[in-house]
């Protein structure tokens, strides 16, 4: 179902590059001592956590809620730090899964992570799910994140999760791709693919005479757009033909349809990542999926309130609303059973 949102942005934050920029200036509350563990995969590999409490005293039947970050995010990115602390603050448990390569410590393999990476994804809840049985478990998941978390229940009809919300994501990832090459959004391409290089020569200088990828730190730091890395570098190192197929087979938007799991998709027509094409439309939605749309937002802000000094970080805001009223609904089926 689309639906118009109810978002209303702050009056002096209503250009959608202040949304985008200005909220990871405001202090980021943290009312946890964040715990960090890691979770062995099947190929081998592992990725980093961080839980808003030790998973050993999670008590029976809290809800858990994991979080899934943008592109070269972490559990500092700001808004997945408020996003977890809102989750604390309703006395659920919060996880951050970190994906490959984007947490403190270097991956034992070479591959990357990407928009279309689900796998490790599906690991790690069916972990949660015999870890905790009886509980609860919803995810939210941030740009990049999204796209994979929205995939993610698309793919399975039995996905694990109770619910998802989806904030911002390149549901598109061509469309995206060419978007964010044009006018002012190649300051936001400029700073991703700076982040990329780095990470990459990181990974190339771990993975010495190993590395799959025939590319010299002169020809890495040549690369400039989103799309040229992902021809360079995400595709063949995971296995795709090229940026073009990687954006069709990992867009998320054509497995929405499918979805069996309760999404919430928040979006801003405004979000200078990408255009207004990438906005799914009624016939590509199942039953399970909302997608809320407002006007402003920016990309990952939807900063509204009265009070500059005291912004309301309405993501947060609606994202505990959403999983309030699942968890209520199967209160209630409990209950009714």
């Amino acid at each position: 179902m689309l639906v118009k949102s109810k978002f209303k942005p702050a009056w002096w934050m209503r250009n959608r590059h202040l949304q985008t920029i200005l909220p990871r200036l405001y202090p980021t509350p943290c009312d946890f001592s964040p715990l960090d563990r890691e979770f062995e995969l099947s190929d081998g590999d592992f990725v980093e956590l961080t839980w808003s409490h030790s998973p050993e005293s999670i008590a029976p039947n809290q809800p858990i809620v994991l979080v899934l970050h943008g592109l070269e995010g972490s559990f500092d990115s700001f808004y997945a730090k408020r996003m977890m602390n809102a989750m604390h603050r309703q006395g659920w448990a919060a996880v951050l899964m970190h994906f490959r390569g984007c947490g403190k410590r270097p991956n034992k393999q070479a591959h990357s992570y990407h928009s279309g990476q689900t796998q490790d994804v599906f690991e790690f809840v069916q972990h949660l799910n015999r870890q905790y049985p009886g509980h609860l478990l919803f995810a939210v998941g941030f740009s990049l994140g999204g796209n994979v978390l929205a995939k993610y229940l698309g793919e399975q009809a039995e996905s694990g999760l109770s619910g998802g919300v989806v904030i911002s994501a390149p549901l598109d990832l061509s469309i995206c791709a060419n978007a964010i090459n044009r006018g002012f959004a190649k300051v936001y391409q400029k700073y991703l693919v700076d982040k990329l290089r780095r990470s990459t020569s990181t990974k190339i200088n771990t993975y010495v005479g190993a590395f799959p990828i025939d590319i010299t730190e002169a020809q890495l730091r040549d690369i400039a757009t989103l799309t040229e890395f992902d021809e360079r570098i995400t595709a063949p190192l995971n296995g795709f033909d090229n940026a073009q197929d990687y954006y069709r087979r990992a867009s998320a938007n054509q497995y929405l349809a499918q979805c069996q799991t309760p999404m919430l998709i928040v979006h801003a027509k405004d979000d200078p990542f990408m255009t207004q094409a990438v906005i799914p439309t009624d016939n590509m939605l199942s039953e399970a999926v909302t997608c809320e749309i407002s006007e402003r937002g920016g990309h990952v802000g939807f900063i509204s309130g009265a009070n500059p000094l005291k912004p309301e970080f309405w993501a947060e805001t609606r994202s505990v609303q959403f999983i309030q009223r699942l968890i209520h609904q199967q209160n209630q089926r409990q209950h009714e059973a």
